[in-house]
């Protein structure tokens, strides 16, 4: 009877181990996945911060570009996009990017005059005419060497986008001639050459964030700013001014930026696809900031409470004639490597 009890025991214990080893190689096994689950330790991820509205020329195409990596990578690189200043503001972006909290960022290159004084080219008055000529410009060696003096802050220029021709808007009294402009506060973006710019017509530039222009123009902090039909119909801008008028002066543009560290991280063949995925998005971008500014601007012709002026031809040559100064303090000041002639015989062809 002892040994029947004693041999029951050691069958119970061994059973017991069998289904524990049993249990054991069954959990071993690598679990099941799907193909959402399928690269996600090898997946790269892109963080990309903005400052403007998802249906901008600069929104869409940042949307368009992240479209464009995964599907170049085969899902190796997510972009991640963050619009509205979500994450930043264009007062404290590029810090951001420089200290790598953020991957990359598309600031108006007018922002970057204040790191970049060579920059201010792009900011000079009537320096274009035509879209074509903006692409030729920003597409080409001079764009090319542009985003070279981003070297020295640790950023690599992915490239340049544009969003089209800038006008101006106002709250009490159209504007129809430059002395219109006399005494106004009017927004600018940080650049000496827009401060200038104003300051030529007797107006005063108050240098503010995008994300604050709108509220600003609510209270009356500034009365006037310079934007595309995007910009003001995205953002609602003919909400709380009443007057626009279409002067082409001058033009709003971004560069593409990428944290140096985080680019130089990449392997070569990713670089070569964002470099690839970045080319057509660019030529992708301005075809699509003509059109959208187009459609845009007719939009704003069809509000009721919303004057729209297109200053005459006449009155551009004078506007022209009055800001030609900020090319005598370019050339004099900052042009070492002849940028603004080079563009000049680009656009003259």
């Amino acid at each position: 009877m002892k040994k029947f009890i004693i041999g029951s025991i050691l069958s119970v214990l061994l059973l017991t181990v069998a289904i524990s080893i049993q249990q054991d190689l069954l959990f071993a096994k690598p679990l099941p996945y799907d193909d959402e689950q399928k690269g996600l330790d090898t997946q790269i991820t892109i963080h990309l911060s903005h400052v403007v509205a998802e249906n901008t020329p600069k929104g869409l195409a940042a949307s368009k570009f992240a479209e464009l990596v995964e599907e170049k990578t085969n899902g190796e690189v997510k972009v991640h996009v963050y619009p509205n200043a979500s994450l930043y503001n264009d007062e404290n972006e590029f810090k951001a990017l420089q200290d790598g909290d953020v991957d990359m960022i598309i600031p108006t290159f007018s922002k970057m005059t204040t790191y970049l004084p060579k920059w201010q080219v792009l900011d000079l008055p009537y320096l274009f005419d035509t879209d074509e000529d903006v692409h030729n410009v920003l597409t080409g060696a001079i764009g090319e060497q542009l985003l070279e003096e981003l070297e020295p802050y640790q950023v690599k220029g992915l490239g340049f986008w544009h969003n089209g021709f800038k006008h101006l808007t106002s709250t009490d009294l159209p504007i129809h001639t430059y002395e219109n402009l006399q005494g106004l506060r009017v927004r600018t973006m940080p650049s000496k050459t827009l401060e200038k710019q104003f300051e030529a017509v007797g107006a005063t530039p108050i240098p503010i964030s995008f994300s604050e222009v709108f509220s600003d123009l609510e209270t009356h902090a500034i009365e006037a700013q310079e934007n595309t039909a995007s910009n003001i119909y995205s953002k609602g801008f003919y909400k709380v001014q009443q007057h626009m008028t279409l002067t082409k002066h001058g033009i709003l543009g971004y560069s593409v930026l990428m944290n140096e560290k985080f680019w130089q991280s990449l392997p070569t063949k990713i670089q070569k696809q964002i470099t690839e995925a970045m080319k057509e998005t660019t030529d992708w971008q301005f075809e699509q900031a003509i059109l959208m500014n187009e459609k845009d601007l007719r939009k704003l012709q069809q509000m009721d409470d919303f004057e729209i002026y297109d200053m005459s031809a006449e009155e551009r040559i004078r506007f022209k004639e009055k800001l030609a100064p900020l090319y005598d303090y370019y050339f004099a000041n900052v042009d070492d490597d002849k940028v603004l002639e080079q563009i000049q015989k680009i656009v003259s062809q």
